[in-house]
């Protein structure tokens, strides 16, 4: 006699729902163990969220921490139609005089033309050889099926430093080959050295030309429009010239960007202590703790970075050892916020002090230096803490997998035994039955 899917045939019990029952009731302590993996892996996503947190507030406080990191310059022309400038960390506050005479020019030379760029250039076998100023001679092979658009490509196909095109001047031979050198400067020009070709190069579309310019009336001349080697740190771009007007380069020192770096410093830290608070609050009306609530290392994050926020900087003078001493200061919830009119001003008057307070320096560890290092030591992937809480997680979330694994396989076992347990009762039903239709028949 066996049980069908929901009663006992003899009986009539709901044997299902007695087995669902009682199974419901052992199921109970798997799901309190889901629930508590689900709460540990939430924990550990969070830290794993609050470990990025300070990796940004680690590369926020990095790039504060060398000398160069405040050497950041802006560039002014009074005309950019001639001139375009920008400043790299080794220059220098100046203004210079500059007057450009000539621009730089590649060399452009044009063939004869010919009926149609499908004309052929070549009676016969041969080569066409260029060279592009001291470069390699370039060499192509010619024949009599070479055609004008073909001698083009074949010309592109070397990458030597020249590039050819085919323009339609609306001549009665419109079709000219044009070469053109990818350089500028006299010393870049184009040179047929053989052509066994009927394209004969009579025209000189530009000539190979350097750039000639004056700066506080010393003279130079360049190959190239981009000159970076004249004034230090500072590269200028030549568009245009004009030898009767004076163009006035000034380099100054960005204090605005200096100022969005401190700025992304303060608004990585309280990122963090945002995110902390966030999830260290308990909810009396939902009675829902937050992830952190009651959790030491997420405390002890904050109060690390906090320290050294609030500290002062170590054989610095007691007028320049402190954030607030360039407008940084903190509110009564420990968020921090920045008065960049007071740090520009401290750039202006006390630009070694404000570097010396940030800097990574000889003698002391300035902001930048400090918070790097308390966020590197916080997020170190051997021996964080984060990443030793994060293990711990990890581990308690294994032991649960373990567990639920092993309970649920110790359900499976009670389940079939409860079937076995009520399949033998309905037997013995089943037979007790068939004894008393027995007797009833005596």
């Amino acid at each position: 006699m066996s049980i069908s899917a929901t009663s006992g045939v003899v009986s009539n019990i709901d044997y299902q729902t007695l087995i669902s029952q009682l199974v419901g009731i052992r199921q109970q302590s798997i799901t309190q163990l889901s629930d508590d993996k689900k709460t540990l892996e939430k924990t550990n996503s969070a830290y794993s969220n609050l470990s990025s947190k300070v990796d940004e507030l680690k590369s926020a406080a990095d790039a504060l921490r060398t000398l160069s990191s405040f050497n950041v310059f802006k560039t002014s022309v009074t005309d950019e139609t001639i001139l375009g400038a920008s400043a790299s960390s080794t220059a220098a506050k100046g203004s210079y005089s500059i007057v450009v005479t000539n621009i730089a020019k590649a060399h452009k030379i044009a063939a004869d033309g010919y009926a149609s760029d499908t004309s052929t250039v070549a009676g016969g076998a041969g080569f066409f050889k260029f060279t592009v100023g001291a470069g390699a001679e370039q060499t192509i092979a010619v024949d009599g099926t070479t055609t004008l658009a073909g001698l083009r490509d074949s010309i592109n196909a070397l990458g030597a430093g020249v590039t050819a095109s085919i323009v339609n001047d609306g001549s009665a031979s419109p079709y000219r080959l044009i070469l053109t050198s990818s350089s500028t400067g006299a010393s870049n020009g184009v040179a047929i050295t053989q052509n066994d070709t009927t394209a004969a190069f009579n025209t000189t579309l530009q000539a190979a030309q350097d750039a000639s310019f004056t700066v506080d009336t010393m003279t130079f001349t360049r190959a190239s429009n981009t000159v970076s080697d004249v004034i230090t740190g500072v590269t200028f771009d030549i568009k245009s010239g004009d030898p009767a007007k004076t163009v006035t380069l000034s380099v100054e020192r960005d204090s605005d960007k200096i100022a969005e770096k401190v700025t992304d410093f303060v608004e990585k830290y309280n990122s963090i202590v945002s995110y902390i608070k966030a999830n260290n609050r308990y909810d009396s009306e939902t009675k829902v703790a937050g992830v952190f609530f009651g959790d030491t290392v997420a405390r002890s994050v904050w109060d690390d970075l906090r320290k050294v926020m609030s500290g002062a900087v170590t054989g610095l003078p007691d007028t320049m050892n402190r954030l607030l001493h360039i407008g940084i200061t903190s509110n009564t919830d420990g968020v921090f916020s920045l008065d960049s009119s007071k740090l520009k001003t401290a750039l202006s008057t006390s630009f070694d002090d404000v570097v010396a307070l940030f800097e990574d320096g000889t003698t002391t560890d300035g902001f930048g230096a400090l918070m790097y290092n308390s966020a590197s030591s916080i997020t170190d992937t051997v021996d964080g803490r984060i990443k030793g809480r994060q293990d711990g997680l990890q581990d308690n979330i294994k032991k649960i997998e373990d567990d639920i694994r092993n309970k649920e396989y110790t359900l499976s076992l009670y389940e079939d035994q409860l079937r076995s347990q009520f399949m033998g009762l309905e037997t013995m039903l089943a037979s007790l039955k068939s004894q008393s239709n027995f007797l009833s028949n005596l």
